[in-house]
């Protein structure tokens, strides 16, 4: 459990989306927290809302028994030198970045060992505290590294659930970026050529051709386009290979897609069509169990 320490038992390093959305909900729950950020913005709005923000980082860690950082991918490793640095040495220190490898933190090997990261697969496409919401969590499943010891496996559990999440998952950190390659960075990037390629058609059309309305489909498969690069650039820049080789598959079967309706090819387009149809029904009706 989580031991108690004077007036807190959690510090959140960082009150954007995900931090905020976790203060929100230990708020709620009535958990002893204390913020903090850089941001004067996401303090006010924090504070607006009934969050405690601790004035230094320093205030905000000190004696309490867990640390979550939530700040972006390439703040983590600097952050976490601070919080080490004022922590009690006995302090369970959990980050939620998007991704887990040592080289995409860049920090040092000590930094990094005091580290565990824990992600949520939930977020959202706005930004800072005003983005946050109670619910983010809500029956969210929460990748933790697997070299966790029994204390920080305890904690991480602890805070997750508090947070709304329904299930731990426990991986490597390379198994986990590589799974994210797949299921956040290629959806993503994805989302941004088909948005790109609807802006392209949409602005380049002639003035006597009739407005057409965003319809489910499009926004539904656009929803991630609305993401700002300075959000995601910092993990693009250190994704892993699978990514990239993410990317060739999709290509290829866009690719296959165009030549089987040149063609009338229906029995290739059904073998993808079916493929597709039958892997996300799968994965709906796992999600429910």
């Amino acid at each position: 459990m989580i031991a108690k320490q004077n007036d807190a038992e959690v510090a959140i390093v960082g009150l954007g989306v995900i931090g905020g959305s976790v203060a929100l909900r230990m708020k709620a729950r009535g958990t002893a927290l204390r913020g903090f950020s850089t941001s004067a913005r996401d303090c006010a709005d924090a504070q607006e809302a009934g969050v405690p923000v601790a004035a230094t980082l320093d205030r905000a860690v000190r004696d309490v028994g867990l640390v979550l950082i939530a700040v972006p991918l390439d703040r983590i490793g600097a952050v976490a030198t601070e919080v080490i640095g004022a922590a009690p040495a006995r302090a369970t220190i959990l980050h939620a970045g998007s991704l887990q490898r040592l080289e995409s933190l860049r920090t040092l090997p000590e930094i990094g060992a005091r580290l565990i990261g824990t992600h949520p697969l939930a977020g959202s496409h706005k930004s800072g505290f005003a983005g946050a919401r109670a619910d983010l969590f809500h029956d969210a499943t929460v990748f933790v590294e697997r070299r966790a010891d029994e204390q920080q496996r305890a904690d991480a559990e602890l805070l997750w659930s508090m947070a709304g999440a329904r299930r731990i998952e426990y991986a490597t950190a390379s198994a986990h970026d590589d799974a994210m390659a797949w299921m956040s960075h290629l959806p993503q990037l994805a989302s941004k050529a088909l948005g790109a390629a609807l802006a392209g058609e949409l602005t380049s059309a002639p003035n006597d051709k009739p407005t057409v309305p965003l319809g489910p489909g499009a926004r539904d498969t656009t929803r991630l386009a609305m993401s700002t690069l300075d959000m995601w650039q910092p993990i693009l820049e250190r994704a892993p290979a699978a990514t990239l080789e993410g990317l060739r598959v999709l290509e290829s079967n866009v690719h296959r897609l165009r030549v089987a309706l040149e063609e009338k090819n229906w029995t290739d387009l059904r073998e993808l069509w079916e493929s597709a149809r039958q892997w996300r029904v799968a994965a709906e009706q796992g999600e429910s169990t």
